[in-house]
């Protein structure tokens, strides 16, 4: 696992809504782990945190912001996930 493959779901994620609509529709987070696991794009609650940080520094205009702001919540809607770096298991 990697802050890059991190990084990586969040732009394919962004852009791909083959990928996106694949993890709405597995029924739990081990789906989910396997889904990602196919896509190589396995990654934990603390390296998506910090990959999402880091991608948001990058972001020069409000609207590129706000998309990953939204991507985000839609994952930790989709994992049931708020604990990012002091993640205690629940993931």
């Amino acid at each position: 696992m990697t802050i890059g493959n991190a990084l990586n779901f969040i732009e394919r994620g962004l852009h791909d809504s083959a990928l996106r609509r694949r993890l709405n529709k597995a029924s739990d987070a081990i789906e989910h782990e396997k889904i990602l696991s196919e896509e190589k794009l396995m990654f934990s609650a603390g390296e998506f945190e910090d990959a999402y940080n880091h991608r948001l520094t990058l972001c020069q205009e409000e609207d590129e912001a706000d998309q990953i702001k939204e991507f985000k919540m839609w994952w930790e809607l989709l994992t049931g996930c708020t604990c990012g770096n002091t993640c205690s298991g629940c993931c």
